[in-house]
């Protein structure tokens, strides 16, 4: 694995998690600054965890094995693990990473695959909150004076979506899709990802302030979709909601007041909402369940759903419910609201 020598620095406090960034490129480092712009301090810190980036080609060192997900899913990693650390490959960007504890590296071409950046800064920072005993949920959450929603879906649920319209509703935005939490007395503390949205054009589509993010010829191309394609259309792009809605509207942490359960279709009966039991919900963690994945180096590579036993103090603590029917966004936020 080539490094380079870092020469620009970042220092970023995302909640309690101090963090630092160098790397050997003046491009990358302002856009990683733009992009953590809420988090970035100039005070000195003492880091939970350094991260090394390096902007310039790399080889993978030495054999590596691909890991396995769910069946259907695309393998987008390969790892080796190595004498304290282990050497990840992303195969659809060539960039290679190397995690060690307390610290990580990534060379490549990160100009072009900046969110590989951003996802390892990230993996660092979901790994503090881990070792603390927070709990990783696949989520996206929204919060109201402090008190967050937790939506979790099935696949294409359209949980991010959920999230978005609920911000144009006036909800704070706490994370896209990944949620951590934990049980600190009688209340659920949750943090979200310092991550922007990234949505597929069927989300920008119908939503009446990003609308205006598609150009013209893209708004007529869309509109010609039936909607059981647009619906699965796949070609993401970062949203920055503090440009859009002005600085705080990004607030990634919260107590979690509920969790919703997205199963709802474009295709379903009537919108319906029901509450469930803790027991109920906990025999449907394949919903919301999720780790680390490659990135944790206390387990295997091999991607593998945490244990349930993990939620049930969460669960124990907040009302669960579950949302089915037919999609209807408008509807959920009126729900949402009469919750928080």
């Amino acid at each position: 694995m080539i490094t380079m020598i870092a020469t620009h620095v970042l220092a970023l406090r995302i909640v309690d998690v101090p963090l630092v960034v160098t790397t050997n490129d003046a491009d990358v480092r302002t856009a990683l600054g733009l992009y953590y712009a809420p988090y970035v301090t100039t005070d000195d810190v003492t880091p939970a965890a350094t991260i090394t980036l390096t902007h310039g080609p790399a080889e993978a060192a030495g054999p590596v094995t691909d890991v396995v997900r769910e069946a259907g899913k695309k393998i987008k990693e390969a790892a080796r693990d190595v004498d304290a650390g282990r050497i990840i490959l992303k195969r659809a960007t060539g960039v290679v990473m190397k995690l060690e504890h307390g610290h990580a590296s990534a060379v490549g071409d990160l100009r072009a695959s900046l969110n590989q950046a951003v996802n390892l800064i990230n993996a660092c920072y979901a790994k503090v909150w881990t070792t603390r005993g927070y709990a990783l949920l696949h989520a996206a959450g929204v919060s109201r004076a402090g008190r967050t929603v937790v939506l979790a879906g099935v696949p294409g649920a359209g949980k991010s979506t959920a999230a978005l319209h609920l911000v144009e509703a006036g909800f704070r935005f706490l994370s896209n899709d990944r949620v951590l939490a934990r049980v600190n007395s009688d209340a659920v503390h949750v943090v979200g990802y310092p991550k922007q949205p990234r949505v597929n054009p069927g989300t920008l589509l119908h939503h009446r302030r990003l609308r205006a993010l598609l150009e013209p010829d893209a708004v007529e191309r869309l509109n010609a979709l039936p909607t059981d394609a647009l619906w699965t259309l796949e070609d993401k792009r970062d949203v920055d909601l503090d440009a859009i809605y002005g600085p705080g509207t990004v607030e990634v942490e919260g107590g979690m007041a509920a969790l919703v359960l997205l199963t709802w279709s474009p295709g379903g009966a009537a919108f319906s909402t029901r509450r469930l039991t803790a027991d109920a919900a906990l025999s449907r963690t394949s919903i919301f369940a999720k780790d680390l994945g490659v990135f944790d180096l206390d387990a295997e590579p091999r991607r593998r759903a945490p244990l349930p036993a993990a939620y049930a103090p969460i669960l124990e603590h907040v009302p669960i419910f579950e949302v089915s029917g037919r999609t209807d966004f408008a509807a959920l936020v009126g729900f949402v609201k009469r919750l928080v």
